[in-house]
């Protein structure tokens, strides 16, 4: 059944809304949840540098990214240019009830938006958008592709990954990415043989040290690296 179900990847344009700061001192904005997740709120306040912007970004009233498909792992907060250009701010990390993320970027006017991910290292923003800058007096419309459809085929369940209790995000993500590139049919691709066997000395080092040293963690978040390479350059080819 899984055979017939086929991969169609697209870019989606959507309108964002870009923050426009002052030269010098701080702004904040509020952060809307999108209908995916319109219980959800939060709020980005922009610190401005004479070289970079810190960026201090919290939501509440969102559940774990799973919530979204077992496929999503973290929530990715970008950056995105007036001409639509994206940049990754980082991942929202889970404080109690809420996510935070305090980060700098050298871009100093951009929309915020936060999206649901499989993993850290994905390339581009998926469409699924949980939480935006609304459009409002201070701020301009500008236009953003968004990738649909880019880590299953059409109407593929993701079952949970069984990696078993208290694995670090990281190897978790390192899993995903490994599934969804072979989903993808990247297994042939020279990036994904590279990932896979980052991941099979990721899972033998593991089981011999019995832990998950900085060094294996390290590992890990290279092999999602070259997963993540081969799933995008399958997906360019399904796009042609």
């Amino acid at each position: 059944m899984e055979q017939k179900l086929k991969f169609q990847p697209q870019l989606v344009k959507k309108t964002v809304s870009v923050i426009n700061p002052p030269a010098r001192g701080s702004v904040a904005t509020t952060l809307k949840g999108t209908e995916l997740a319109p219980n959800a709120s939060g709020q980005a306040k922009l610190k401005m540098g004479d070289v970079e912007v810190t960026v201090e970004a919290q939501a509440i009233g969102l559940g774990a990214p799973g919530s979204f498909g077992a496929q999503f792992e973290t929530y990715l907060v970008w950056a995105i240019t007036p001409a639509g250009k994206t940049f990754k701010l980082g991942a929202m990390e889970a404080k109690g009830n809420r996510f935070e993320l305090n980060t700098k970027s050298a871009v100093r006017s951009f929309a915020i938006v936060v999206t649901a991910e499989p993993y850290q290292q994905v390339a581009r923003p998926s469409d699924t958008i949980v939480l935006e800058v609304p459009a409002g007096s201070q701020t301009v419309a500008a236009s953003c592709e968004f990738l649909k459809g880019g880590y299953a085929p059409v109407r593929y369940v993701f079952p949970p990954i069984d990696t078993g209790v208290g694995y670090p995000p990281q190897i978790v993500q390192m899993y995903n990415a490994r599934r969804i590139a072979t989903l993808a049919g990247a297994e042939g691709n020279d990036n994904f043989k590279m990932g896979a066997e980052l991941f099979n000395s990721v899972v033998f080092s593991a089981e011999r040290q019995k832990k998950f040293t900085d060094v294996i963690l390290s590992q890990a978040k290279t092999a999602t690296q070259y997963f993540e390479t081969a799933r995008e350059e399958a997906l360019q080819h399904l796009m042609q």
